[in-house]
Parts: C-alpha cells; structure tokens; sequence
C-alpha cells in the first residue's frame, strides 16, 4: 500500500508552524526551554518575563531557531498589563493559539511564621496571575473557537511537604482546580486546557535550595527513577499538549516526576 494522506497527517501531528505561543516565565530557565522547544516546532513565540538580560537570551535562542519573537516585560498579577500583552500579541501575529503559563514563585516559610503579606504575593504570582493570563488569551481564542492552554503546576499540588510548601502548594491546587473549570467552560469552543506537574526540576531558581545535601537527599529518595528532572523532561510534554496530537485531550495534568506522585 502507498502512502495516504493521513498517514501524511500524522507525520504531522506535532507541527507548530504557523501557530502562535505566549509563554510567561519565559526568563526564567523552564520557561526559556519551553519557548525554545515550541519555536523548534515551528511556533513562532510571545515571550514574557521580567529579567530583561535574561528574556533577550531568550529571544536570541528563538531567533536563531528561524522563528519571530516578541519579547515582553509585564507584571502579571495586572489585568491591565495581561491583558497588553494579548492585544500586542494580536497586533504583532495576528493572532494567538496558545499560551503556556509556566511563570510562578515560591518563599519558603514554616507556616507558624509566614507572614499574610507572603501567602498573598505567592498565591497572587502563582494563581490570580495564572487566571488573568488564562481569562485574556482564553477571550481571543473564544472569538476564533480554537485554542490550546497549558499551566504549570507541580507534585507539590498533590502531595504534602514539610519543607515550606503551605502556600505554594495551595496555590498550584489552584491551579490545577482552574484548569478543570476551564476545560469544562471552554470546550465548546474547541479550546483545551491542560496542565502539566513536575517534581524538582534543575534550573537556577532551584539550584540554591538543591544545593543543601540534606534537602537534595530528601527530594532524590522519594523518586523511584532516581534522579532530578531537566527543563527537557517538561518541553516534550507541553509541545505534545500545544500540538494536534493532544487534540482531543483536556481537563488534565500530567506529572512529570519520575514516578514521585505514585510513591
């Protein structure tokens, strides 16, 4: 038998050209691999963050992969300033199919001492921005009936640590809460939201607290595949979500933690 057009189709299946990503975070070292790893498939990329040294490394990376990019600077626990970043995104690309919101912070606090002021800025970074992002992105694929959502959660959402977790954990609950809201209010327009939940993974913003052996033995003996996962291990499970692979899939998180969430 020949080849036949669908066979064609699948070949396909994870091709990002033509399509347009927002990714948040995108200074920070998950969020950069995420950007570089959908411009490797084709997309061209709405970059946001808020180092700018690090943001223009970014951009450069995706430049060089042959695709545009738009780099932005915005807080986005502003809807004024989320919802600037969409309108220049359309403005720029036309259009946008995907945001990927792998922005979020964490202050590590025992919870007898963690002041409200810090629970609010962590669920404020973590959450509320999470929403903005989702609400503003999600108008503009409601008006085109097409879209594709991912957001960063963690292991962290699921299982309890003692180790300075009581708002972060919450708030990537919330996340994981939000992104089933989304997926069931947004389906009719063909719009699929899902979110993906890693363990520790090793970039800067992990490598101070990694860095403590105590803490690194902690994290490394609950994985039963016995190592840290890399920036690598989260881009092949966004793209496959971003992509027409993933279409009929929505409403869900996937872990990527080396089995830890099963322990």
């Amino acid at each position: 038998m020949g080849i036949t057009q669908e066979d064609v189709d699948l070949t396909n299946l994870f091709s990002l050209k033509g399509k347009v990503a927002i990714v948040t975070g995108a200074s920070g070292g998950l969020g950069s691999n995420i950007a570089r790893g959908l411009a490797a498939f084709g997309a061209d990329l709405v970059i946001v963050g808020r180092n700018q040294k690090r943001l223009s490394a970014s951009k450069s990376q995706i430049v060089e992969l042959g695709r545009r990019v738009l780099a932005l600077e915005a807080d986005l626990t502003s809807p004024q300033e989320v919802e600037s970043i969409v309108a220049r995104s359309v403005e720029a690309f036309g259009t946008v199919n995907m945001i990927v919101n792998a922005h979020g912070i964490n202050i590590r606090r025992p919870s007898d001492s963690m002041t409200i002021e810090e629970w609010e800025k962590v669920m404020d970074a973590n959450l509320k921005s999470v929403f903005l992002c989702c609400q503003a992105a999600g108008r503009e694929m409601i008006k085109r009936k097409s879209g594709k959502i991912v957001n960063i959660s963690s292991v962290a959402a699921k299982i309890g640590y003692d180790k300075g977790y009581a708002a972060y954990s919450p708030s990537k609950a919330g996340v994981e809460a939000l992104t089933r809201t989304l997926a069931s209010e947004w389906g009719k327009y063909t719009i699929s939201v899902n979110a993906v939940a890693p363990f520790f993974i090793r970039t800067a913003i992990t490598a101070d607290v990694l860095s403590n052996n105590d803490f690194y033995e902690w994290v490394l003996s609950g994985i039963p595949m016995k190592r840290l996962g890399t920036p690598s291990d989260v881009v092949g499970a966004v793209v496959f979500l971003c992509s027409r692979a993933a279409d009929w899939i929505s409403g869900q998180v996937i872990c990527i933690d080396g089995g830890r969430s099963i322990t």
